[in-house]
């Protein structure tokens, strides 16, 4: 199954983007960056991951180009990086996005053992390396995508992999040092966010919206209509895990890059120290003044580091 970008956009989420955003008419700030262009020469079909669900995956630039696998956060899709399948990273690049399980065009499993397993999430990064046949790709692992990547590493190890990216990314959950990672903002209000009545997560995931989304306008709207699209089960049984991965980290021997907003509202920068800290000669890169989406806020910046991450994996012959 192939279409375009903009025809999931506007058949799909832009519909109902009325029907989530309550209040949405106090955002009148101009978005200092310019849009991404209306078309996007994106294909996608959904393939087998994780216990036979159904993913949702997208690829777009140079297929025989160096690949990168983008892994988005904790209720959001593909769409967070339009901004990257949009830029020049293109011309250069093979660019792999899908929607994680529950989230966006993706299968949305309600039982709670569907999010709960390490093993599952693992099996879709391994299905998404897989079905495209990708040589040693560098993945890109957002916030929760960090999990992701430890997720996939503690099953199939890192012989597959080229790098890794995290970006504004956790590797621990639901401990007291777990949430010592995050802020007091997010922590205030995230029992909410995982709320079952629809009122109480509506009003919350506004508020956890607007502390990942600096930037007003229709970057908000996605964001939040991104959000509200996840069942509430889904992310209840998401942060039903305990997580650790210092060990995984500590045996790490693959190019490491955490990148991380110092402005970062939702994860503390303490996180990508932590795991720079952990991984052998991992480089920590921090966006002074930029918040959670740091390739959407400060995109350019951004697309050229990661592009001189993923070249120095990938040398030219």
């Amino acid at each position: 199954m192939k279409t375009h970008r903009t025809r999931w956009t506007r058949t799909v989420l832009v519909p109902l983007l009325p029907f989530f955003c309550l209040a949405c008419s106090d955002v009148v700030a101009a978005d200092p960056d310019p849009p991404p262009p209306d078309i996007i020469d994106e294909r996608s079909e959904v393939i087998q991951g994780g216990g036979g669900i159904g993913l949702t995956v997208y690829e777009a630039g140079n297929l025989n180009g160096p690949p990168i696998v983008f892994i988005h956060g904790f209720s959001q899709n593909h769409l967070a990086w339009e901004r990257q399948f949009a830029s020049t990273l293109a011309e250069e690049f093979h660019l792999v996005g899908f929607d994680l399980r529950g989230h966006g065009a993706s299968e949305q499993p309600p039982e709670a053992e569907a999010y709960t397993d390490s093993q599952l999430w693992a099996e879709d990064l391994a299905a998404v390396i897989q079905e495209k046949g990708l040589e040693r790709p560098v993945i890109v692992g957002w916030s929760y995508g960090g999990y992701l990547i430890a997720d996939y590493i503690r099953s199939y190890g890192t012989d597959a992999l080229g790098g890794l990216a995290f970006v504004g990314a956790v590797t621990k959950a639901g401990t007291p040092e777990a949430f010592a990672m995050l802020t007091d903002e997010v922590l205030a209000i995230f029992e909410e966010v995982l709320a079952p009545d629809l009122r109480t997560s509506l009003t919350a995931t506004r508020s956890f919206s607007r502390l990942m989304a600096e930037a007003p306008g229709d970057d908000f709207e996605v964001v939040y209509g991104s959000a509200m699209m996840v069942p509430p089960e889904v992310r209840l049984a998401m942060f039903s895990r305990e997580l650790d991965n210092d060990d995984i980290l500590e045996n790490l021997a693959l190019p490491t890059i955490a990148i991380h907003g110092g402005s970062d509202r939702i994860v503390r920068p303490a996180s990508s120290e932590h795991i720079v800290d952990r991984v052998p000669d991992a480089e920590l890169v921090v966006y002074e003044g930029v918040g959670h989406m740091v390739f959407m806020e400060d995109a350019y910046r951004f697309n050229s580091d990661l592009g001189d991450f993923v070249r120095s994996v990938h040398p030219t012959p």
